[in-house]
């Protein structure tokens, strides 16, 4: 199962999957193939080309996007975009824990792809996570 290649909202959601939607509605749309992984405060789901952070009320409070997912933040970043692309497009980024994130545009960051001539304005982005905070 893939979630389909549609709009990135920062806070909100990607595609038809939305934070805070429950863990029996998200099974409905994406289908029984699925892996699951226990973490201390939940779960997370993953399928194809997203994983899903499921709190212990069985809540989202993250999604991320990866591979070939083709869907896009602001019409302009998605993955493979660069930092350059978010900067030029969008504005300013900084770095914070692990991921890149822009000041001016809450819940949502990304992930670098780790690649030998790294450069980070260029790397492509590997992960496009958004998120209601750090649970």
């Amino acid at each position: 199962m893939r979630i389909k290649d549609e709009d990135i909202i920062p806070a909100i959601g990607i595609s038809n999957i939305y934070l805070g939607m429950d863990k029996e509605t998200l099974i409905s749309i994406i289908g029984d193939e699925y892996e699951c992984q226990k973490i201390t405060n939940g779960e997370i789901i993953k399928i194809e080309n997203a994983k899903f952070w499921i709190n212990n009320d069985n809540a989202i409070y993250q999604i991320s996007v990866f591979g070939d997912f083709n869907g896009k933040w602001n019409g302009l970043i998605g993955i493979h975009s660069t930092l350059k692309d978010v900067s030029d497009g969008v504005g300013e980024y900084k770095y914070d824990l692990y991921c890149y994130t822009i000041p001016e545009y809450p819940g949502i960051c990304f992930e670098l792809k780790d690649e030998e001539d790294w450069d980070e304005l260029t790397a492509p982005i590997e992960y496009i996570s958004v998120y209601t905070g750090r649970e």
